[in-house]
């Protein structure tokens, strides 16, 4: 399927044309009445003002169309909307965790053939991944933008690999990389943590993504089903090494910030004052970790159980399956996911491109910049997992089992009686979520699968 989707960006048939980058240009004649259309965006007031650079460019240079742009907090608050029927963006960003629903609504239409028409090349500029995260049916559902790979950020000078090698203690090799395993992991630790002078090593979130990757890593269940999960899968036995290895590690005192601290201060903010060796997030915390010049600090990968992996998802360029102009908004897409309107964005520091051309390029990789080595978002674009549950979902799950999951990151928990609680604990979220994603009565009035 990727195959043929690349041949169909490619135009085809035995000789290939040029590609040249989609530029604004109009898609009827001046005189023309302008075209209205709206465009979406989801993020903070900075990751909305680095979009808006390329929505204005376009609006700028089209006399055809007139473009209004619909901005929300976050991925979970943009389809809180759309899901109680207010209308979605001509086009509009989405991630992947959360096309289903949009499938199930029949909210969003294939791009492929579309984008193919106006020469965007579905080949060797984006990863195998990218593409058949938004495909389905043999068709490109939306385009790939961009990634949100989780990875750690450190203190440069709280974990300091150099002086910790000369002095004979483990460190990770590559570190563009940045693969490392947990036993380099627990030296960076106790290296970097300092009870006594207020600092200490690491911060782990207390969710089910906090945790995820290290399950994922030790080839364990996060969830009990991957196509239909109905239970968080913490109990699994395939995780038993994982809880060995890990949890003895963030346990330890003075590892990890403690909720006196976190409810002092986030982590970002202990972080950001020197007090916290290592933090986990993703590229869109570049952008304020560099309004602290004092502050030293790099990228490398989540630690290793036994292969590199981590968590993260697609956000996806979609068009909506009700515009009423959808040679127009397919005009924008074109544009808005070409070479020179995704540099623009990333320049801005906030995303990881899934254009592979702009991801290896400086307007990306910014190398006169923190993090010396962002090539690790890239190369950890490559082990993403994304967790098969939708963001509401997920932000449900955490609201539920945040509690339980911190008493396993204690001294002497019960790890077997914590995970099966975990465990317990999602069911009825789960159940929930696939009651709602279960066909509805046909227009015959024949029941639903969920008997409703």
């Amino acid at each position: 399927m990727i195959g043929a989707l690349a041949l169909t960006g490619c135009g085809g048939g035995d000789d290939h044309p040029a590609k040249q980058a989609h530029s604004p240009r109009p898609s009827a004649p001046v005189s023309a009445k302008p075209t209205a259309l709206t465009v979406g965006f989801y993020g903070s007031s900075d990751e909305i003002a680095a979009y808006k650079q390329a929505v204005d460019n376009y609006d700028a240079a089209q006399q055809s169309v007139t473009l209004t742009l619909e901005t929300w907090p976050s991925a979970a608050a943009m389809m809180s909307d759309l899901t109680a029927g207010k209308p979605a963006p001509d086009v509009f960003l989405s991630g992947r965790g959360d096309l289903d629903v949009l499938e199930k609504d029949k909210l969003i239409s294939p791009v492929d053939e579309l984008l193919a028409a106006r020469n965007v090349d579905l080949g060797d500029a984006y990863s195998r991944e990218a593409l058949e995260a938004f495909s389905a049916d043999r068709h490109l559902t939306c385009m790939p933008y961009a990634a949100t790979p989780q990875v750690v950020y450190y203190n440069t000078d709280i974990v300091d690999f150099a002086t910790m090698s000369a002095e004979g203690l483990a460190t990770p090799g590559n570190l563009d990389s940045g693969r490392w395993t947990i036993p380099t992991f627990a030296a960076a630790v106790s290296w970097a943590s300092r009870p006594a002078a207020g600092i200490r090593a690491f911060s782990l979130p207390k969710t089910v993504e906090g945790l995820a990757p290290y399950l994922y890593s030790g080839k364990g269940k996060v969830v009990d089903d991957e196509s239909q999960p109905t239970s968080l899968a913490f109990s699994d036995p395939s995780n038993q090494n994982t809880w060995d290895q890990l949890l003895p590690v963030l346990s330890g005192h003075g590892a990890m910030l403690s909720d006196r601290q976190l409810k002092k201060h986030t982590a970002l903010q202990w972080f950001e004052q020197g007090k916290l060796g290592m933090l986990v997030g993703d590229r869109s915390l570049v952008p304020e970790l560099r309004e602290h010049p004092g502050l030293h600090w790099d990228v490398i990968s989540l630690p290793s159980v036994s292969g590199t992996t981590t968590i993260g998802d697609y956000t996806g360029l979609c068009l909506s399956a009700h515009t009423k102009q959808t040679q127009a908004a397919a005009d924008l897409l074109a544009y808005l996911v070409s070479k020179p309107a995704v540099s623009l964005v990333a320049q801005s520091g906030f995303i990881v491109p899934v254009n592979t051309e702009v991801a290896m390029s400086d307007d990306f990789l910014q190398p006169t910049q923190q993090p010396l080595h962002a090539k690790v978002f890239v190369n950890n674009t490559r082990s993403m997992h994304i967790l098969p549950i939708p963001s509401e979902t997920l932000a449900t799950l955490d609201g539920q089992v945040g509690g339980l999951i911190g008493q396993l990151l204690k001294p002497g928990a019960d790890v077997g009686g914590t995970t099966a609680e975990i465990d317990a604990t999602s069911k009825p979220i789960f159940g929930a979520l696939n009651a709602s994603l279960s066909p509805s009565p046909s227009a015959s009035g024949s029941a639903s699968a969920n008997g409703s």
